[in-house]
């Protein structure tokens, strides 16, 4: 066996070719890899399961456009290492590894296995390695049918002579030939050129294209792309980076005539996003392109705009509908167990529907997607086909965990999957302009007590993301993982009125909220707000958008006195947050019954103090700093709540109120005193700083209200007689009240702030003079009223 390595020293790049079908001398093994666990496995490639390869699985169908990716692949030291593959194929394959942004390592299989039969077969290549994060690539290469099946690798110590140092950092030297070609596009080999190779035949009839994928860019901005190219007329190119709309350009002219050196030299500056990016070239269908040798990424100083994104949805969408929702996930997503598949989906689109003809938030629509046992595989493989053609500006992905393991998959690796696949999917949403949107994971009833804790803590890890997400398991948890049998169909499903507690789990202003630019909650530090009845004679109140089952309150509270630190309404009566004349803090429910925790509220202390109630399981559960202080059978539908009042300690500072429309377990709320801040199905956030303490920072439109103690002021208004559209409103757009008349509008604390004359029918509402907020708009001479919102 011979090593082949080439040093160009011109170029100042390192191509390495060294390729062993028994491989080299290995010391020890430092990292393993299994192909089915890639952070993406690029279609067509997919992941197979075969007894026999490692892990029972492996990934094939590694045609032309395919890949696999590791990222942050760790090492200690940066160097020399043996790079083994378990393949299997019959016949001679061909493929490419890329450490980073370094030069491509091409390597060439023969094996002797039938397909998809173990036993894998090894070879194994130099590749060097830098010291902590690695990205590693593996891909067909681009001229041939396509790789080889790929079972697992490993990186090694060797004691090979070590491989020069790479270049590293700008110019990222891009080579045309280890691009993905489509169209006619061939690699050619030119004695001179980069690498003494280059791709020609453009053809603008074939749609000939050639894309580079998975570049590292350290920091979004611009950047100069030089672009090598043999081209004696100077012919046009399209280039795309990521989604960006695409820059037009004609070549320079090269001096020598086809397929001959020397290449001409193009400049064009583009905008690359930080950490993975593509960039496609592509025919102008004006004519066919030139001849290209390779690309380099430049930093520059040049200044330049973010360009407009262009949304690659099919021809099929003439055009995309921006308040549309696509439901896709699995059987549970598409409603089965619920009568006539009415599932959650469809229950929460029949709510936004009745918020919209009540002149509530945005007309929007829905379609559902989901296909039963999909995994977050099936549904990455279906993606482009399926959630692309709907048309869509939003996708609801919702997938479970049981799905995941339903072929034996141990429930850790199915957890593992998921996560990878849910990145995947908000990702490839991301990357296209679609808004993602996800539900958690949910019960099932074959799930065991170590299912339970993996199941917890996906979910919480989840939960910390900044991708919109849905709470779904403190809406159906039996306290064990598994189904309330009163709500269950099946192991897999819900019947309809566990549908139900998912559709409630929902913020019903979620879209809204998404429409109107409101950005993921991050966790402020706050000044907080006095409410104690010694300094303040109003409290805050709240009312959830929708009817509410399952539930948690949170807040901070610093009380120096007995009094209630909170309450709500529910259909009985009023349950009550209190600090005793011993100090202790007590949940009085509306029901009767009572929690008491022991641990000591006195001046100067702060305390985390959480109430979640899970409605299917009909049990209210008391936090205290995180720990569990009790619990108590019961099931109530709250209405609205308060911090605050008549009744109130003297002495009392509050800040980081949450509300969420679910139940939440002892681990969940455990980081929530630790001060993590946890998203899914979160209605509520404000910090109550003393500066603003009304704003809520959630993914809602939902509102506070600072109302006397001595009247429900705002918050009394049950029934809004007039309905504004649109509503919430961006700040300085006008609004349609749909009468005429005097409209007097008052801020959340009562005072008029602005007056306004409507006279003729289509006159309209300025908001040039408000702020963020909510108003009360009162119609002089009549009794009705109505809340604005405006963002």
């Amino acid at each position: 066996m011979k090593n082949l390595l080439y040093f160009k020293k011109k170029a100042g790049i390192l191509l390495l070719s060294l390729c062993a079908a028994v491989g080299l001398c290995a010391q020890n093994q430092i990292v393993v890899l299994e192909a089915e666990n890639a952070d993406s496995v690029h279609a067509p490639a997919k992941v197979k399961s075969v007894d026999g390869f490692s892990g029972g699985k492996y990934v094939g169908g590694n045609d032309p456009g395919s890949y696999l990716f590791f990222h942050d692949v760790e090492m200690d030291e940066a160097g020399t290492y043996e790079f083994k593959t378990y393949f299997n194929c019959n016949g001679t394959r061909r493929f490419t590894v890329k450490v980073n942004n370094y030069p491509e390592v091409e390597c060439s299989v023969k094996g002797t296995a039938k397909w998809d039969t173990p036993p894998a077969e090894t070879t194994s290549v130099l590749v060097y390695m830098a010291a902590g994060k690695n990205n590693i690539k593996i891909t067909p290469y681009p001229t041939t049918s396509g790789g080889p099946n790929l079972d697992k690798f490993e990186i090694l110590e060797t004691t090979e002579t070590p491989l020069p140092v790479p270049h590293e950092g700008f110019p990222i030297v891009l080579e045309a030939e280890y691009a993905h070609l489509s169209g006619t596009l061939k690699v050619k080999t030119l004695e001179g050129m980069s690498n003494d190779r280059y791709v020609g035949d453009f053809n603008k009839d074939t749609n000939s294209a050639l894309q580079f994928t998975c570049i590292d860019i350290p920091e979004e901005g611009p950047y100069e792309l030089k672009i090598f190219t043999n081209d004696p007329m100077g012919r046009p190119l399209d280039i795309q980076t990521n989604n960006y709309a695409k820059i037009y350009i004609n070549v320079n002219k090269s001096q020598g005539g086809w397929d001959q050196l020397p290449t001409a030299e193009t400049s064009v500056l583009v905008w690359l996003d930080k950490g993975l990016n593509t960039i496609s070239f592509t025919e102008s269908c004006r004519n066919s392109g030139p001849n290209i040798d390779k690309i380099e990424i430049h930093e520059t100083d040049e200044p330049m705009e973010r360009p407009d994104i262009e949304k690659p949805y099919p021809e099929s969408c003439k055009e995309i509908d921006e308040y549309k929702i696509s439901f896709m996930g699995s059987s549970v997503c598409y409603g089965t167990g619920a009568t006539n598949n009415y599932g959650y989906a469809y229950m929460y689109a029949d709510l936004l529907e009745q918020r919209a003809q009540q002149g509530i938030g945005r007309d929007w629509i829905s379609s559902n997607i989901s296909i039963g046992g999909n995994t977050t595989q099936m549904v990455l493989d279906r993606w482009e086909r399926d959630l692309l053609r709907d048309c869509g500006r939003y996708v609801f992905y919702g997938l479970s965990l049981g799905n995941e393991r339903n072929d034996g998959t141990p429930t850790q690796q199915a957890a593992i999957n998921y996560e990878k696949g849910m990145k995947q999917l908000i990702h490839q949403a991301d990357s296209v302009g679609i808004v993602p949107v996800m539900a958690n994971n949910y019960a099932n009833a074959g799930f065991n007590a170590d299912d339970y804790e993996i199941l917890k803590n996906l979910n919480l890890t989840i939960q910390q993301w900044t991708v919109p997400s849905v709470n779904m398991l403190g809406a159906v948890d039996d306290g064990s993982g598994r189904w309330v049998k009163a709500i269950e169909s099946d192991g897999a499903h819900p019947n309809s009125d566990g549908h139900r507690e998912f559709s409630y789990a929902i913020v019903p202003s979620l879209f809204d909220a998404l429409d109107a630019g409101k950005e993921a909650p991050e966790r402020q530090e706050s000044t907080a707000f006095e409410l104690g009845t010694a300094t303040s004679t109003q409290h805050i109140e709240f009312m959830p958008e929708n009817i509410v089952h399952p539930f948690t309150l949170s807040f901070e509270v610093n009380a120096a006195s007995a009094g209630t630190l909170a309450s709500f309404e529910n259909e009985s009566g009023m349950g009550r947050l209190v600090v005793d004349e011993s100090g202790n803090l007590v949940y009085r429910s509306p029901l009767g019954g009572e929690i008491v925790s022991t641990v000591a509220f006195t001046a100067g202390s702060w305390h985390t103090v959480s109430l979640t109630h899970y409605y299917a399981w009909g049990m209210t559960q008391l936090y205290v700093d995180g720990v569990h202080a009790g619990q108590l059978a019961e099931k109530l539908v709250v209405k609205r709540f308060a911090l605050g009042g008549s009744a109130a300690p003297a002495e009392a500072q509050y800040r980081q109120l949450f509300f969420w429309r679910s139940g939440m377990n002892a681990e969940e709320l455990a980081a929530v005193a630790e001060g993590k801040m946890l998203r899914s199905s979160l209605e509520i956030y404000a910090p109550l700083s003393a500066e603003v303490p009304l704003l809520n920072l959630a993914q809602s439109t939902n509102t506070l209200s600072l109302v006397d103690n001595s009247t429900s002021g705002i918050a009394s208004v049950k029934v809004d007689n007039l309905l504004f559209s649109p509503n919430p409103v961006r700040q300085g757009s006008r609004v349609n009240a749909g009468c005429t008349g005097r409209f007097d509008i008052y801020s959340v604390n009562g005072m008029l702030v602005d007056s306004q004359s409507l006279r003729a029918e289509g006159d309209t509402l300025s908001t040039d003079t408000l702020t963020a907020g909510t108003y009360l708009v009162l119609l002089e001479g009549t009794a009705q009223k109505g809340l604005l919102i405006i963002y």
